[in-house]
């Protein structure tokens, strides 16, 4: 609150109160204010105090601390309502210029008549100010204005009960969920107020005597340093005509005080350490949220319509379409902050909001779901590109991630794309292997076939052109397969044909002879009769007839094995799924899982879903590693 440095400020002495009866003379008197002032810190999480950060609001309290005096035998208390002979008030002025907010309030009003129990003293606890955001708030200029009437010329209780009636919104706590009115609404409130209740006309000036002044500012704050200033006004009773506050008969009956309260939200419930707790709401949760108006509670929701704002949101906006709610989510900013909403409350509604669109569920994605579904860097760029960057600003973001909302920061999505790049990397080998293995597979030629396979195979035991073949798919005839076929004898031929093909074989012979020995296809049994359970090496030949016997129709992407933890998210093992045609040996496709290192496949197995369970990780997972398989696919294999 903004408010003008007071000078030095004289004691203020009531000496027209005189009551006659058995005390004698009395007088009240009060003393110029003391600032108490009390620090306030940064809401954990932020480096420095903001004027969006917190509500505030100014109360005026009475501690009252002087002798009952019923309990000392006074039975004078014969109730009337005519005018005092004596009266005193020390009346408020409020006013916030940008928010069109003006009001009075009675500090106390002390009324006295012949006879020492015709008396009262009024000092109710008043709220000068609603909940006005700080940055606002601090702009609240207030006066106070010391009255006394020692004649019946003026009433000053009239004047208090008049100043009462037109500013009696001061008074206001709020209700439901403690949301009191602000920022728009606080100058309409006053506005209705006043035409209901016009201001008294002035009375005479020279049968009163009044002084007024201004209280320096309660409420600054800059950087991380932030100070409440409370204003505490001694008020003191002095008797037998009133010789000195320092007297021994003068006695304090009490402090009137003044002092700002802050809060961080209005919409939401806090932490233990102040911050504001957004978890666990709906947006129809705080839409119902009650408001306090100038014409009795009304719903969040209605006050949002109600706004003056010419281009008020659409609560329900097609969730399908980004640009839309982008706009509408824009729109919903501008009115909660028109009306005074601070950063927690309009943050947590806009959360609210926008957790309704597809959109705003994949750029809030967890880490962990993204290392699960194993999404490529293309999927997270796209869900990080769909921001609602035209509504919501960086710090939106980290306002909403300090209320224990999930969301993405730019940090967050920094690190969710390293992990991907990193998975991406483990990746890379296998996109490589998987384009040659299933050029290979769709090859229809065996022999073309054999000869792509001979460079892509290796093993240890048998090098290049060799890798180790595992069936965990059934028994449907592989070994068969695998044997070469047998070949039919040429009919036999008389004279030059028995020559030629004499001297044809011998040729032959001699050609192999100068093949170099590494670049001889190794030697694999005659026939295969059984396939043991660590696997067999078989040659590209081999491996070529089989695969063509196999009769392989479709084929899916290849994509890592199903993983034990996603500290390897590819490693050196991929699987793809495959379907057969009519007539194979294999009624239904299954699975192919093959290991690689250094660029080659060192292993083959067929699998079954129940030996690896590739089937339930395709249905949890249908994309992996840039790899989609559908569930359609799986009706095809057994």
């Amino acid at each position: 609150m903004l408010f003008r440095s007071i000078s030095a400020f004289p004691f203020f002495l009531l000496s027209g109160l005189l009551l006659s009866g058995c005390a004698g003379s009395r007088q009240l008197a009060i003393d110029h204010p003391e600032y108490k002032p009390q620090p306030f810190q940064p809401l954990p999480g932020f480096k420095s105090i903001d004027g969006d950060d917190y509500y505030v609001r100014l109360i005026s309290e009475f501690d009252y601390r002087g002798d009952d005096i019923l309990k000392s035998g006074c039975n004078e208390r014969a109730p009337s309502y005519e005018k005092k002979d004596s009266s005193a008030a020390l009346i408020y002025n409020v006013r916030n210029d940008s928010l069109k907010f003006q009001g009075e309030a009675a500090g106390f009003l002390y009324q006295a008549a012949a006879g020492k129990c015709n008396f009262t003293f009024d000092a109710k606890k008043l709220y000068l100010t609603p909940w006005i955001r700080l940055d606002t708030g601090r702009q609240t200029q207030v006066d106070y204005s010391f009255y006394t009437n020692a004649h019946s010329d003026l009433d000053v209780s009239a004047l208090v009960g008049d100043v009462n009636a037109a500013g009696g919104l001061l008074a206001l706590t709020g209700a439901g969920m403690g949301v009191a009115m602000m920022g728009q609404m606080a100058g309409h409130w006053v506005e209705s107020s006043q035409k209901a209740q016009p201001v008294p006309a002035e009375p005479p000036a020279a049968r009163r005597s009044s002084e007024s002044h201004s209280l320096s500012a309660l409420a600054s704050y800059a950087g991380s340093a932030g100070t409440l200033k409370q204003a505490v006004f001694n008020v003191y009773e002095v008797v037998e005509g009133g010789l000195g506050i320092s007297g021994p008969e003068t006695q304090q009956i009490g402090e009137l005080k003044i002092y700002p309260e802050t809060t961080a939200t209005l919409l939401l419930k806090t932490s233990s350490d102040g911050t504001p707790d957004a978890r666990d709401l709906s947006l129809e949760e705080l839409l119902d949220a009650p408001i306090k108006s100038a014409t009795g509670d009304i719903s969040l929701q209605q006050l949002i319509e109600q706004s003056k704002q010419t281009s008020r949101p659409n609560l329900k906006p097609d969730w399908s379409q980004y640009a839309e709610v982008e706009s509408q989510c824009r729109n919903l900013k501008r009115v909660m902050k028109d009306l005074g909403f601070n950063k927690f409350d309009r943050n947590a509604l806009l959360y609210y909001f926008l957790a309704k669109s597809p959109d705003w569920k994949n750029f809030n994605i967890g880490r962990q779901k993204a290392l699960n579904e194993e999404l490529s860097q293309k999927i997270i760029k796209s869900f990080r590109s769909r921001d609602f960057g035209n509504c919501l600003t960086e710090d939106d973001y980290v306002v909403m991630k300090a209320m224990a909302l999930p969301i993405n920061t730019a940090a967050d999505w920094d690190q969710l794309g390293q992990s991907s790049e990193k998975r991406e990397q483990w990746l890379t080998p296998l996109k490589s292997i998987e384009r040659q293995w299933l050029a290979v597979l769709k090859n229809t030629n065996v022999t073309e076939m054999e000869r792509q396979l001979y460079p892509l195979l290796t093993t240890a035991q048998k090098g290049d052109g060799t890798v180790l073949l595992q069936n965990h798919l059934g028994n449907f005839g592989l070994e068969k397969l695998l044997n070469p076929p047998t070949p039919i004898p040429a009919p036999a031929q008389e004279g030059a044909a028995n020559g030629a093909a004499s001297e044809e074989k011998t040729a032959v012979s001699e050609a192999v002879k100068d093949v170099p020995e590494a670049a001889k296809p190794p030697a694999v049994p005659a026939a295969v009769t059984e396939i043991p359970g660590e696997g067999l090496i078989v040659n590209a030949r081999q491996l070529a007839q089989a695969l063509s016997g196999l009769m392989i129709d479709e084929l899916s992407c290849a994509r890592p094995v199903p993983r034990q933890s996603s500290d390897n998210p590819a490693g050196n093992v991929g699987i793809l799924l495959f379907t057969t045609q009519a007539g194979s040996p294999r009624d239904k496709g299954g699975a192919m899982e093959f290991e690689f290192v250094g660029g080659k496949i060192t292993r083959i197995a067929f699998q079954l879903p129940t030996y690896r369970d590739f089937a339930q990780d395709v249905l949890d997972r249908p994309e992996v590693g840039g790899c989609r398989i559908d569930a359609s696919f799986l009706s095809g294999l057994s």
